[in-house]
């Protein structure tokens, strides 16, 4: 027959002693009526929303992310670094841009900057629109090398004031200012050092 404690002991519920526990103040107060979680500060999301950038490709990412986890830091931050050192250096003329129109995107317009009228008044034979082409589905869609990075407003409105200046795509933008920085920090021209941040402790329950 197994031996009884104290607290088990005479009656089949628990002894005279479990009676005699006093109960902690906030005890049963978690799932009182009415009580709600307290609300997130989320100033710092807001602050910091992500932003997406298309056509990054997936290797300089990957390697932001690499650099990101040795360094103990997110992905945010790095990418924050170099997009700031990229502008410094366009700033400072260490970096230079030269756009260029892309053969495989040129397309015609009816409506010139001089504000030329697109059509004229024309007497000639019936002229039939072409139809266009349906493409052959390949089962698969098309994708995009795209990142998101959470950062700044202002520093992206930057990166666009960059990308309008040049008339280029953001993208493009985006993945010169990472890949200068990246061969910066691999010639030893760039040093992140990262910073500890205030941690605030947390409680957690275990059972025994």
């Amino acid at each position: 027959m197994p031996r009884l404690d104290m607290l088990t002991e005479n009656t089949p519920g628990g002894g005279e002693f479990v009676d005699n526990i006093p109960s902690a103040p906030t005890a049963g107060q978690w799932q009182r009526p009415g009580r709600r979680p307290a609300k997130r500060n989320r100033a710092w999301e807001k602050a910091h929303r992500p932003y997406r950038y298309v056509n990054v490709p997936l290797e300089l990412r990957e390697q932001v992310a690499a650099l990101a986890e040795h360094l103990v830091v997110t992905a945010d931050e790095v990418a924050r670094a170099f997009l700031e050192y990229g502008l410094n250096c366009l700033d400072e003329k260490t970096l230079k841009f030269h756009s260029r129109p892309n053969p495989y995107g040129r397309k015609m317009t009816l409506f010139p900057r001089d504000q030329e009228p697109g059509w004229r008044e024309a007497n000639s034979t019936p002229v039939e629109p072409p139809t266009r082409r349906k493409k052959k589905s390949s089962g698969e869609k098309k994708t995009y090398p795209a990142v998101s990075y959470r950062l700044p407003a202002s520093l992206h409105n930057q990166l666009c004031g960059v990308a309008v200046e040049f008339e280029a795509p953001l993208g493009e933008v985006v993945t010169l200012f990472l890949q200068h920085s990246l061969n910066a920090y691999r010639k030893g021209n760039l040093a992140l050092q990262p910073h500890p941040v205030t941690v605030r402790m947390t409680l957690t329950g275990s059972e025994r």
